[in-house]
């Protein structure tokens, strides 16, 4: 009878394997890591802050440009003998508001078109906004010309 004996190493091909080692990130690869994730984030950080400071001077530059328009309105109601410069208090919404609650400036003057195009109903209308948001050595200036609906 023929007894079976155990294989020795490496006898049929067998390869033993050294016992199982632990996975693991080398300290070099977890520094190399974080350095890439701050490359990337730093700038990212950077544009965020340029993009909001964009939109809040762009929020600056709507308001101001409603505003503008609501006294260009205003300007066209009044009949031409009648409109004079005048500086008026504003909110963010365009509301007349005593001088201590403004957050705008508008300071409107009209001017004299002499006659464009053979019409004495319209007038050049100029309207400087200062205030909340708008750098007080770079008011917004806005200028159109209006037709007289006023009497």
């Amino acid at each position: 009878m023929r007894t079976l004996s155990s294989p020795t190493p490496g006898a049929c091909g067998l390869v033993l394997k050294a016992p199982a080692a632990r996975c693991a990130f080398s300290l070099v690869e977890v520094v190399l890591a974080l350095g890439v994730i701050t490359a990337v984030f730093i700038p990212l950080l950077g544009m965020l802050s340029v993009g909001f400071s964009t939109m809040r001077e762009s929020n600056v530059d709507v308001k101001a440009s409603l505003i503008a328009q609501k006294c260009f309105a205003a300007a066209q109601m009044v009949p031409f003998d009648r409109l004079e410069a005048s500086t008026k208090y504003l909110d963010y919404e365009g509301t007349e508001v005593p001088q201590s609650e403004a957050a705008f400036t508008a300071v409107i003057e009209p001017g004299n078109l002499n006659n464009f195009l053979g019409s004495s109903n319209l007038k050049l209308i100029k309207v400087t906004l200062t205030g909340a948001g708008i750098q007080a050595n770079a008011p917004r200036v806005y200028c159109s010309t209006v037709a007289n609906l006023g009497d």
